[in-house]
């Protein structure tokens, strides 16, 4: 299936890597980044777009592999995937910014977090974690192999049920069908090389480094990243603090828009003052 976004993209060359990205807002305000979840692309954020470019310049990108960015290898790390994000916003003369991580994207903004301090004013970390166990490696190792035999279309399912909660797969079927899509459309080399990324994560004990102000969203019934692994990244970082999304699963951006949005809002607006 070929998926046909909704976004006008334009594209830098970034560790001879074609990244695409989108910069929407007035010049003058402050920039938040957005980096979203394996298998899916920078359209997942719509749902974030009307409040956010109110208030600040949002910058959206694809993740290499992903959407129309590149698929360059079949084996990404994380320092990899934040020197990405790091080159972007050199390339778009960005100083500092507000970066927001969903699932993956919440792993490279860590790891951004770690390697480019003085480039961030805010971090908010979605749905994720920060370490890989040694069972999810083997998962993910499955994971690979049918993916690289078989393309996307078997990780369909088993992904839609995890990433939300029962009731709103059956009641939310058109957009089932738009994160589906956006699944499909994921490049083989893409999904492969980030999970490659995934099963060499492990920052947990490197976070106390990381002074900036951060916020963390785990959605209450993600069981592949519930609340209690956010807990430990926030335990770890200093000025940080916590909100679970309610009746949500792992996309809440999407199941849980609105209340995902007054959470991320009210915290961006709070750490905006303060840069």
């Amino acid at each position: 299936m070929h998926f046909v976004g909704s976004m006008k993209r334009e594209f830098a060359t970034i560790n001879n890597c074609k990244i695409a990205y989108t910069l929407e807002g007035h010049s003058h305000l402050p920039v938040v980044l957005l980096s979203h979840a394996l298998a899916t692309r920078a359209e997942i954020w719509g749902y974030q777009l009307p409040l956010l470019t109110n208030h600040f310049r949002v910058l959206r990108y694809d993740i290499r592999g992903h959407g129309e960015s590149e698929p360059t290898g079949d084996s990404y790390t994380f320092p990899l995937l934040a020197s990405d994000v790091a080159a972007l916003l050199e390339y778009l003369n960005i100083a500092r910014t507000a970066f927001v991580g969903l699932s993956i994207g919440g792993m490279i903004a860590q790891q951004f977090a770690l390697d480019y301090p003085e480039k961030l004013w805010g971090l908010v970390l979605c749905s994720t974690g920060s370490v890989t166990a040694d069972n999810i490696k083997s998962i993910l190792e499955e994971r690979i192999e049918k993916v690289s035999a078989e393309g996307l279309t078997g990780q369909l399912d088993p992904t839609l049920k995890r990433w939300f909660t029962k009731g709103f797969i059956e009641e939310a079927s058109h957009t089932i069908g738009w994160v589906s899509d956006l699944i499909l459309s994921t490049s083989v080399k893409g999904y492969i090389g980030c999970c490659r990324a995934l099963q060499t994560l492990d920052l947990t004990e490197q976070l106390a480094r990381i002074q900036i102000r951060t916020l963390l969203v785990p959605g209450a019934e993600d069981a592949a990243f519930p609340e209690q692994t956010s807990r430990i990244i926030q335990q770890r970082i200093g000025n940080s603090e916590l909100a679970v999304l309610r009746n949500a699963a792992h996309l809440g951006c999407v199941e849980r828009a609105h209340a995902f949005n007054e959470i991320l809002l009210s915290f961006l607006s709070r750490a905006a003052a303060e840069r």
